[in-house]
């Protein structure tokens, strides 16, 4: 049985973040397929990477998984680079801005300005891992395939050099700084092959990364809504104290996640008010807003996230950047309504394909609207039930994902 290889920050039972999520579910269903390793780091907090996870091994659901210390991390040392690094990223994103960056990216594909100050950026990360990085410069002959989650890592970076013949990118590109560094470059055209979540993001790195771009096709990955134990409406409502009506977002609780949400909640609680509130479910990455009307259930089992979701009034994801949105369609596969940020090209792709079975909202105006229209009308959200089970069903299913992805494989 050929071995395969994954690379991703962090991973574990206790994580809940998009591409590591992705990554596991990704894993798990190649056990049968191939000898599955995961390498990754010791640490899932994202602010101060301190270890989490004491042993270096341990097997999750047949997957082998491989852990490794980082380097001390100071974020002192780590802003000081990335103030060196503003100018390269900046002319980039300046020429995207100006619609002229795929130009200059076909005529030279490969861009070096800044690039030493970005490696040493990406040395002082706190997932920086040289230990994880020399094992698989010394294995990299027994797998047959390397596969790299998220772009933006030190572990993608360096790790996409060791066997470029024999990697392939899950890089979750979204429209944001770090995808204009120099050294992306490098990245999205040495590869053998880049696995996008959705054609809007693909489209995106085509534009910033030009005709040179590695081979690439839409992998994307399915949605897993069926666990082995049920909660009820009752046991949950009774384990988080909730109300009969509630809006839900889980996910990682942080600014660039989150974006205006609290503020425009609390806003509309004043304007109209009611019993409705606001439920966040995940881990904390930002200081916690008290509000009588906002509850935290911090990190739950997928059981627990599931119930939460079925017995939501609205789901909302307000994210900005997105390469495929698993919250999304994990509550569209549970027949719910969720409204989602116009300012999402990957989130509107999906609303204009399902027929609008999610809604985009765009100002703080629109978002209050859009609330008490379905709040007012819940036919609406009956509606659109069929319509988002059938959207997921359709182009989010684990056998049409699996048979991707082991082609993909068998071509490496």
């Amino acid at each position: 049985m050929d071995k395969i290889c994954f690379l991703v920050c962090q991973y574990g039972k206790e994580v809940n973040g998009g591409a590591e999520y992705h990554c596991k579910m990704l894993a798990e269903r190649l056990v049968g397929d191939f000898q599955v390793d995961i390498l990754t780091t010791k640490t899932i907090n994202y602010h101060t990477f301190e270890p989490y996870y004491k042993n270096n091994q341990e097997t999750i659901n047949g997957v082998n998984i491989l852990r490794f210390d980082c380097i001390d991390y100071s974020a002192e040392e780590h802003g000081k680079w990335r103030k060196k690094t503003k100018f390269p990223r900046k002319v980039r994103r300046n020429l995207f801005r100006m619609g002229l960056l795929e130009t200059a990216a076909n005529m030279n594909h490969i861009w070096d300005m800044g690039i030493k100050n970005e490696e040493m950026l990406l040395k002082t990360h706190g997932f920086y891992s040289p230990d994880l990085l020399n094992y698989l410069e010394a294995n990299k002959d027994s797998y047959k395939a390397i596969i790299l989650m998220s772009y933006v890592y030190p572990h993608t970076i360096f790790g996409s050099r060791i066997a470029p013949e024999k990697t392939i990118l899950i890089p979750t590109v979204h429209n944001e700084g770090d995808i204009f560094r120099s050294i992306q470059t490098h990245l999205f055209t040495s590869v053998k092959h880049i696995g996008f979540n959705t054609e809007e993001e693909r489209n995106l790195a085509r534009k910033i990364f030009g005709n040179k771009m590695s081979e690439s096709s839409i992998l994307a990955v399915g949605i897993e809504t069926e666990f082995e134990n049920s909660i009820s409406k009752t046991e949950i409502q009774k384990k988080f104290t909730l109300p009969e009506r509630y809006l839900h977002y889980f996910g990682r609780i942080c600014n660039s996640k989150m974006d205006k949400l609290i503020p425009w909640f609390i806003r509309y609680k004043e304007k109209f008010p009611s019993n409705l509130k606001l439920v966040l479910t995940g881990r904390l990455f930002q200081e916690k807003v008290e509000h009588p009307d906002i509850i935290y259930t911090g990190f739950v089992t997928d059981e627990e996230k599931i119930a939460l979701v079925k017995n939501a009034t609205l789901i909302i994801n307000p994210s900005r950047n997105e390469s495929l949105s698993l919250l999304l369609l994990e509550a569209m596969k549970l027949g719910k309504t969720v409204l989602v940020n116009k300012k999402s090209d990957v989130m509107v792709g999906h609303a204009i394909r399902s027929d609008y079975a999610a809604e985009p909202y765009g100002n703080e105006k629109d978002f209050q609207e859009k609330i008490r229209k379905h709040l007012e009308h819940p036919e609406l959200n009956e509606e659109s039930e069929i319509k988002a089970k059938n959207y997921v069903d359709e182009h989010y299913s684990w056998p049409i994902i699996m048979g991707r992805i082991k082609h993909l494989i068998s071509t490496i």
